[in-house]
């Protein structure tokens, strides 16, 4: 057991149960810190809270930054004594400290849902990351139709990395991708390919994947749980839980802002009422011929319903 005092920064990798795995991370300027951390055989602790951190009710999420003390570096055991101030914390699948999000969809098995993909981009929206595209499984449907689907999710305003896992097709784009982004997310549908594109990118770990369901048409759920993967010196991703749905839990007002389209038109121009909300009031700047309205006043309906 380490008799010091010092305190080591480092991030949570994955909370199983009551435990958070911890890596720790040599990126402290204290050359006493930087020392012991390099002494150390094993960088990832079996992680507790402190008592009193339990007792405040603090909610610790993959990607929260934290100190540990009382490092056990026998039994690889250490104590969470802080959680440092978050960028940002995607809400479902729950990352905090993102600095991209990926949302992975799938052209075919399963098929390409629309107005899924919007939804997923909304939520994503929300972290003020920066969002991409992947879609997945090219391989599975003809060229002029991959075209097609580019030049409408273009017009959203997103980047696109089109990949094929299995003729590794797009995959070198989308890995200088991933290794300039500090915490990287992927998020998306079951069975849209998410874990078989971190087997790729990480050969030596072993992520369940499994096929789409014949009768749903959708995919099967294979990882339970968020985890941190390393893919190079500084830079992490995330596998995450697939899930059909993403629910909105937003305020009206706010929903424009969630869309690039309606997001970079206020910036050059403004609406004549603060609180327009872009649907039919007089003085809107926003056009609304633009691919994407429709969705837009769909989610925007089902928000002040909600809040009525």
């Amino acid at each position: 057991m380490l008799e010091t005092k010092l305190q080591f920064e480092g991030i949570v990798i994955s909370i199983k149960a009551n435990y958070f795995i911890v890596e720790i991370q040599n990126n402290n300027s204290n050359s006493s810190i930087i020392e012991t951390i390099n002494s150390l055989t094993c960088k990832r602790y079996l992680c507790t809270l402190r008592k009193r951190l339990v007792y405040n009710g603090l909610n610790v999420n993959v990607g929260d930054y934290v100190k540990l003390q009382s490092i056990d570096s026998k039994n690889n055991r250490a104590v969470i004594n802080e959680v440092m101030k978050r960028k940002n914390l995607l809400l479902r699948p729950q990352v905090a400290n993102v600095s991209d999000v990926f949302v992975v969809l799938s052209v075919e098995e399963p098929s390409l849902d629309y107005d899924q993909a919007n939804r997923f981009l909304v939520t994503s929206e929300q972290t003020g990351a920066n969002i991409s595209l992947i879609l997945s499984k090219i391989d599975l449907i003809e060229d002029n139709q991959l075209v097609e689907i580019q030049n409408k999710l273009r017009d959203w305003g997103y980047e696109i990395f089109p990949i094929s896992v299995y003729k590794f097709l797009g995959i070198d784009s989308l890995i200088n991708k991933l290794y300039c982004s500090k915490l990287s997310v992927l998020c998306g549908p079951s069975g849209v390919g998410k874990s078989s594109l971190l087997n790729n990118l990480i050969p030596d770990r072993s992520i369940p994947i499994a096929t789409v369901s014949d009768k749903l048409k959708r995919g099967k759920h294979t990882t339970r749980n968020v985890e941190l993967y390393s893919l190079d010196q500084g830079s992490l991703v995330a596998d995450t839980p697939g899930f059909n749905r993403p629910s909105l839990d937003i305020k009206p007002l706010e929903l424009g802002l969630l869309f690039p389209e309606i997001r970079f038109k206020i910036l050059d121009s403004k609406c004549k009422f603060r609180n327009c909300l872009h649907r039919d009031e007089p003085g809107c700047c926003v056009d609304k011929s633009w691919g994407r309205y429709p969705l837009y006043r769909e989610i925007l309906d089902e928000l002040i319903n909600s809040h009525l």
